[in-house]
């Protein structure tokens, strides 16, 4: 049973989206002027459970693919055969049925944000549709389900409608997420071929989707200014305490890496610390004065 339950966790790869979610969530959830409490605990959750559920849904449909692929067949727990295809799929849907109920707790908008997100979650993947081997397709799904859905599924929460700043952080992770998508599709090129799938990096080659990650980057970076200078979604010691904590775990992580020497290990190095101190800023800033409200948390928060 515990192998079991091993092999279903690795399906899941929370590792990889755990502090991405908590920026969308939280983002979406100040754009929609929302304040902690129970209502942003089950919108996170729920938006945790949609993207897990598009990952694990990901390796199982991927997995006859992934197995003629060295560095992805051991990563993949089907592929890797320690967990069957029912198995797996079984564990990616009942993971969906979850994540949907939590979205229908909290209203109509959240839940068919929730739910369009796991739609496409599961069109991105499912063998007969597979929106991830459509050129543009594939950065449009990758862009709303694993960022722009959780932004308007956590908006929608606090607001009933759209309104004042939230277009350019909704922009901000949508785009920052598609130029994810195209740095994993360039890193993955030659086994992708090898297995005919075909995708927006497959069609434009290396260099123009460099070229396009650049733009997508240098579009995410001013999206970030508009919102956080013109916007004024967040506040700027947010992004300062965002910066003082993304220089302590780059330079732990560099510390720890010294031989990475290629572009693609010098990218994953820099991304999982700066999406970490994203989350963290984050989680500081929202958290922080509902915990100071109430007296025994305050003297908690006061001596830590």
């Amino acid at each position: 049973m515990r192998g079991w339950f091993d092999a279903v966790m690795r399906l899941a790869r929370w590792r990889e989206y755990l502090c991405s979610v908590v920026v969308t969530t939280l983002l979406g959830a100040s754009a929609g002027q929302g304040s902690p409490g129970w209502l942003l605990m089950v919108v996170l959750l729920a938006n945790w459970l949609a993207v897990a559920f598009a990952f694990m849904i990901n390796d199982v449909e991927d997995a006859p693919d992934d197995a003629l692929n060295p560095a992805k067949a051991d990563r993949n727990p089907v592929s890797a055969g320690d967990l069957s295809v029912h198995s797996g799929r079984a564990a990616s849907f009942a993971v969906a049925i979850l994540s949907a109920a939590l979205y229908m707790l909290l209203g109509l908008w959240p839940s068919v944000m929730g739910m369009a997100s796991l739609v496409i979650g599961f069109l991105y993947s499912w063998r007969r549709v597979r929106l991830k081997t459509i050129p543009i397709a594939d950065l449009i799904s990758h862009g709303m389900m694993l960022a722009g859905l959780q932004f308007l599924a956590a908006y929608f929460t606090f607001a009933p409608r759209l309104a004042g700043g939230w277009a350019s952080a909704f922009a901000f992770v949508v785009v920052i997420s598609m130029y994810g998508q195209l740095f994993n599709e360039l890193r993955d090129l030659d086994g992708d071929r090898m297995a005919g799938l075909t995708h927006t990096a497959s069609l434009c080659g290396p260099r123009v989707t460099r070229c396009l990650m650049v733009f997508f980057l240098v579009a995410g970076i001013s999206l970030g200014f508009i919102t956080v200078f013109v916007g004024r979604l967040i506040p700027i010691r947010v992004l300062v305490t965002s910066a003082m904590l993304a220089m302590v775990l780059l330079t732990l992580r560099l510390a720890r890496a010294r031989d990475s020497v290629s572009i693609a290990q010098v990218q994953t190095l820099f991304h999982r610390p700066l999406e970490m101190a994203a989350a963290l800023a984050l989680t500081i800033w929202v958290v922080g004065p509902w915990v100071e409200s109430i007296p025994f948390l305050r003297a908690v928060w006061t001596a830590l």
